[in-house]
């Protein structure tokens, strides 16, 4: 049986994602014929255009009694829009992560990623009996350096050396700054108070079984960023995901964390405003086996852009893609960078790769990707003492004979001795 193109492919899927949300073809002719760039598009305006109405009638702070009604048909009513709960959305089932023996486990969003793991560090704070306490930061994201930095040092200190244990562990799986690397829970510090797992790189496919072993304490959270694998790539709102997780018999009850964590949601801005939440009401957010459909092809994607780089290139540095350190690992984008070369030398690359863009009039366009459906690159140069500069390359959910053409182009750069 033959199947169809995987362009074709991308087309059915955008349908099917127009269909759940109740479109009709008609409303969308866009996904019938043109680019899917702009299939996606169309449906995005369309989807937001329906999202939007809540809170265009709905004050910030409504009369008691007022009811707006999200998308999908659920009804909501508030007070006042920063203590708005997100309940319909956190209540979806089944949670992402399995709750292994021996723990409970519930959802709540916040904002954004960094709002979520901002709302983690004062309840842990706020938890704590004694101060300070020593942190470990087990990743590379800047924006979790710079968080931790804002922070007292007589509240949360560093820890120094190579301790056997600190009391709070943030952790990333697969972590990149210009090359990729992996964090090894067994080879981490024990936590004594709180885990925090920072999981917006690899979406679902992680087990946190051994990530919950390192923790002495009783609380952890597996957060990310709910843009990045989480909507289709269609970026519809900006938010963070964070499941909960207290063993059983601790001191403080799952459910009384999980209200603290939504008092300093609240107190902090936090929180969802109800724009967000209906945007957010689309079916397919929080449906597990749609994401891991999603996020599949987006790795696979990836990582067939860095079989073709390699680790025999003379060119390029050969920890561009996690995958290339251990089979289980994925992640969303490739990080090319030169093996000798400065940014200068990196500049040089990016005007080749687009100037092999332009001739074969590749699919691949500049800019960075928070939904990864279509394919972009960009260059990235931190600052420093950040990182390296690198070529980042998002291959995104399509796949097909477009990407074949850019895997095809990384592969004969990898195979030159040297940049001309």
């Amino acid at each position: 049986m033959l199947h169809p193109p995987l362009e074709a492919r991308d087309r059915e899927d955008l349908a099917a994602l127009a269909d759940r949300a109740g479109f009709a073809p008609s409303d969308l002719p866009g996904l019938a014929g043109g680019s899917a760039d702009a299939a996606a598009l169309e449906l995005r305006r369309a989807w937001l255009a329906r999202a939007h109405h809540p809170a265009d009638s709905t004050l910030k702070s409504p009369c008691e009694g007022d009811v707006s009604r999200l998308p999908d048909g659920q009804s909501i009513c508030f007070g006042y829009e920063r203590e708005l709960s997100a309940n319909l959305l956190e209540s979806r089932v089944p949670l992402c992560h399995a709750v292994p023996r021996g723990w409970q486990s519930l959802r709540v969003l916040c904002r954004s990623g960094q709002a979520a793991l901002s709302c983690l560090l004062h309840l842990v704070a706020h938890e704590a009996t004694t101060q300070p306490l020593t942190v470990l930061h087990a990743g590379r994201y800047f924006e979790t350096t710079k968080l931790l930095d804002l922070w007292p040092r007589q509240v949360f200190a560093p820890s120094t050396g190579s301790p056997s244990h600190v009391d709070v562990l943030i952790g990333e799986p697969v972590h990149c700054d210009g090359r990729f690397g992996l964090s090894i829970p067994a080879r981490l510090p024990r936590a004594r108070r709180a885990l925090l797992l920072d999981t917006t790189m690899v979406g679902l496919q992680v087990d946190i079984a051994p990530w919950l072993e390192t923790l002495e304490g009783s609380f952890a959270a597996v957060f990310r960023s709910g843009l990045k694998l989480d909507q289709a790539g269609l970026e519809l709102a900006n938010v963070g995901i964070v499941q909960l997780f207290v063993r059983d018999g601790a001191k403080i009850e799952m459910s009384a964390i999980g209200a603290a964590l939504e008092r300093i949601r609240a107190l902090t801005g936090g929180g969802l405003t109800l724009d967000e939440l209906a945007a957010l009401s689309a079916p397919w957010f929080l449906d597990h086996p749609y994401l891991e459909h999603y996020t599949n092809r987006v790795f696979a994607n990836n990582a067939a852009l860095a079989r073709a780089v390699g680790t025999g290139s003379n060119l390029f540095d050969d920890r561009c893609h996690p995958s290339l350190l251990s089979a289980e690992a994925v992640a969303p984008f490739c990080a090319i960078r030169l093996r000798d070369g400065d940014a200068a030398a990196q500049r040089r690359l990016l005007h080749r790769v687009e100037t092999e863009i332009a001739r074969h009039g590749l699919a691949l366009a500049n800019g960075g990707s928070f939904g990864f459906r279509g394919n972009r690159y960009e260059l990235i140069e931190p600052e420093p003492q950040v990182g390296q500069p690198f070529l980042r390359v998002a291959m995104g959910y399509r796949g097909g004979p477009d990407r074949d053409r850019i895997v095809d182009l990384f592969r004969e750069l990898a195979a030159l001795p040297a940049l001309p």
